[in-house]
């Protein structure tokens, strides 16, 4: 059985990965593997609930970023909340844009909640 630190990190893979999926399907599964079906999703560009809801943002900013590529890792995961640091590079000559994310992991291991703090300056 994983333990919730090694779930965390599994959660956070996925989800990031669904930021680079390439199809929507492959972004889809990936989003069904890591949150419940109405997460809480909150950012600078606003708030949505619900897997559909997601999906259509990673689609609306795949088709404006299209080498735009998303990397991210666990730093920090307690009591079901889980913290995450990311960074988008978009290839095409515009500043890498680097971000932190709270996350809480429900029952069931997968998000609840999401929330995103971007851009941060540099440390």
């Amino acid at each position: 059985m994983p333990t919730p630190h090694h779930r965390a990190e599994e959660v956070v893979a996925k989800f990031i990965q669904a930021w680079n999926a390439e199809y929507e399907f492959e972004a889809r599964q990936l989003l069904e593997a890591t949150c419940n079906e109405q997460t809480h999703f909150v950012g600078s560009h606003g708030e949505h609930w619900g897997l559909s809801a997601q999906l259509a943002s990673i689609g609306a900013f795949r088709r404006q970023y299209p080498k735009a590529r998303c990397s991210g890792r666990l730093l920090a995961e307690h009591h079901g909340w889980i913290l995450v640091a990311w960074t988008t590079e978009f290839g095409d000559g515009r500043p890498t844009l680097t971000g932190i994310d709270a996350g809480l992991l429900g029952a069931t291991g997968r998000l609840t909640q999401m929330i995103s703090f971007s851009p941060l300056p540099p440390p």
